[in-house]
């Protein structure tokens, strides 16, 4: 509310009461410096919900503001204009109101030049910026424009605008840019601001302060863009230049983290590490350098110490006290002025529930089966106790879906040989998905035309039609999958148990759920098992199932002295198949034991050709790791009699070059 008075002056278009000004300075004064301190008491006690406290605060900073805007702009007013504008706009920037911190920055700009007799060139900020310090470069009151200046770079930074505190400085005779490298943000050395000690009018940040942390969020900025243009080398300069200036701790040792991920993707796997070290020294609780940590052991090979690393990183995010413990909240920190980079998909960590399955599975692939087993029946149970980290695990993008982690606990269960346990894991996979399945699923998949006949892409279906035409059908074809798989993994428990009827029974359930599935194109055919593409696919993982599901029947019905009807299984495991080199000796066993030594021999020899060595499995997401550790089931089941043990000395002659 403006001051009532009997006499007002127009000037630029707008009506100023004529009052005195001196009378109300040590008001406005006094009214400013009592705001700033109790917000400062309240930000260093934590009092309230931070946000409502900042509207607060805001509120009564902008009556102030129009208090003290109410009058003519006159020189002798700048300066506290000037401060009161510095503290309103910080409070609206952290509250994320950019538009009105520019509002406000443009309606102080015009008026400083006004009080200069100056004419506003406009509402454009940039040449705002230019005229005022042009304007204002010998006066007493450049200090509190810098001050400004630099609300004005944090805003221009929370908007992505790198580069237009470069367009300001040029035409400003006394600031000079200097910066470790050339191409990096300005380091702006003289800025000139109001002696604190001496200073009458108190503000709620430091400017040399707020100066500091937008010069190395700028140089972090940079560093982002940079590495996400795939200029991992330019990103890495900026970032080193940014570890050279102070910074809060937290924000330090994220600077490292992004250090580390450039010389991850420089190819520099030992110098990543160090840097996520000093991360760890700077701040124990910074997970994302934990987590980078754990993606370069693995990358490495490093199981032992990948397996530590998510062990520890699980620790740190479960405990209620990796977080700050500290009650001091500033108005404006790093966190805001880089919100625009989208730094928090940089950092991101796995939820907990994650990096347990994360864990869970390394173990099992490394062969750690008990603890597997354990870290397994955690999560599960974790599952089970809390149904919002159940919607946590299904909608987290590094995790697969639930039946399939269910699934791994299973095999796992197996390979530890607490078999009723992986029968009861189970269970609770078919309950969920076996009354989903129709009595007849069809797929409609193409073939994609214009390829090359010896590529292997003619052999795989269209999965981009298939996805796109038959969502649908796609999911239940997950069911089918997962319930496929679940009585797989019964029947072979079954199996170990020497609980052949019930092993022949769950089995023969897996085989009639995978032949519901019917493809329409005639002329799709079963891919190459060791070509990368065509394992990631639904369809090829319901052809190895069944193909699994067969010959583990066979194995049951060897048990039972049913070598005839188990012969039929492998060569139908074999068709739906091909190329299990542990399926084909099972069937030259069973060939040998029906006394059929010339078909056994010729066997042999028909399929040395086409016999390789099987790649070692990328721990690809979905149903195929759970398949690929249920293939050892056919090694681990072979008698090691006389007989067969002939049948591998022929084997191996006969495909031996």
């Amino acid at each position: 509310m403006y001051y009532q008075t009997s006499k007002f002056v127009k000037k630029s278009n707008q009506m100023y009461p004529r009052m005195s000004f001196g009378s109300c300075w040590d008001t406005w004064v006094k009214e400013n410096n009592i705001f700033v301190t109790k917000w400062k008491c309240a930000e260093r006690n934590r009092k309230g919900e931070q946000q409502d406290a900042r509207r607060e605060y805001y509120g009564e900073m902008c009556n102030l503001l129009r208090r003290v805007q109410g009058v003519l702009p006159v020189t002798g007013s700048v300066r506290l204009e000037l401060a009161v504008l510095y503290n309103t706009s910080l409070f609206s920037l952290s509250l994320s109101d950019r538009e009105e911190t520019r509002r406000l920055v443009v309606e102080g700009l015009t008026r400083v030049l006004e009080a200069f007799g100056c004419e506003p060139p406009g509402s454009d900020l940039l040449v705002l910026w230019r005229a005022v310090l042009q304007a204002l470069q010998s006066s007493e009151c450049l200090s509190a424009i810098h001050q400004l200046l630099c609300v004005q770079w944090a805003l221009w930074l929370t908007t992505g605008q790198l580069d237009m505190i470069q367009e300001v400085l040029p035409s400003h005779s006394q600031v000079t840019i200097r910066s470790p490298s050339g191409h990096l943000p300005p380091l702006i050395q003289d800025l000139v601001f109001p002696s604190e000690e001496n200073s009458s009018l108190l503000v709620v940040i430091s400017p040399r302060e707020l100066k500091e942390l937008t010069h190395i969020c700028t140089l972090i900025a940079k560093g982002v863009r940079k590495l996400r243009e795939g200029e991992e080398a330019e990103a890495l300069q900026a970032f080193q230049d940014a570890a050279l200036l102070p910074a809060p701790r937290k924000l330090l040792a994220q600077i490292h983290t992004l250090s580390g991920m450039c010389l991850a993707k420089l190819g520099r796997p030992q110098s990543s590490l160090q840097c996520y070290r000093n991360a760890m020294e700077v701040d124990f609780g910074c997970r994302s350098a934990l987590y980078q940590s754990c993606v370069v052991y693995q990358r490495l090979g490093n199981t032992q110490a990948e397996m530590e690393a998510l062990r520890l990183l699980h620790s740190v995010v479960v405990s209620p006290t990796s977080e700050s413990t500290s009650n001091m909240i500033p108005l404006i920190s790093h966190v805001d002025l880089l919100r625009s980079q989208a730094l928090e998909g940089i950092f991101s960590v796995p939820a907990p529930v994650g990096i347990q399955h994360m864990l869970a599975q390394r173990c099992l692939h490394s062969g750690r089966i008990t603890e597997a087993a354990d870290h397994y029946l955690d999560l599960l149970a974790s599952f089970q106790s809390d149904t919002k980290i159940l919607m946590i695990a299904d909608g987290h993008s590094t995790l697969p879906r639930i039946p399939d982690i269910y699934l791994e606990a299973a095999v796992t269960m197996l390979k530890a040989k607490r078999f009723w346990d992986s029968i009861a894991v189970c269970e609770e996979v078919l309950k969920k998905t076996v009354e989903l399945i129709p009595g007849r699923l069809v797929l409609n998949l193409s073939i994609k035309e214009g390829m090359e006949t010896e590529s292997v892409a003619p052999s795989i279906p269209g999965t981009e039609d298939f996805a796109g035409r038959n969502g649908e059908a796609r999911e239940q074809l997950k069911y089918v999958l997962w319930a496929g798989t679940a009585l797989l993994i019964q029947g072979q428990a079954y199996s170990w148990l020497k609980e052949n009827k019930e092993a022949i029974t769950s089995l023969t359930r897996s085989i009639n759920l995978l032949v519901k599935v019917h493809f329409l194109h005639k002329d799709w055919k079963y891919g190459d098992l060791g070509d990368k593409e065509a394992a990631g696919s639904d369809v090829q993982a319901l052809q190895r199932l069944k193909g699994l599901a067969l010959a583990s029947r066979g194995v049951s019905f060897m048990d039972r002295g049913q070598d005839s009807v188990a012969l039929q299984d492998f060569q139908l495991s074999l068709q739906a198949s091909p190329g299990f080199e542990s399926v084909q000796r099972w069937l030259v066993h069973a060939l040998r034991k029906l006394k059929r030594e010339d078909e056994a021999l010729s066997f042999s020899k028909s399929m040395r050709k086409t016999t390789s060595e099987p790649e070692a499995p990328s721990y690809p997401t979905g149903i195929l790791p759970v398949l690929l550790h249920l293939e050892s089931y056919l090694e681990d089941r072979m008698p090691v009699d006389s007989e067969l043990l002939k049948s591998r000395h022929v084997w191996s002659r006969e495909v031996t070059p």
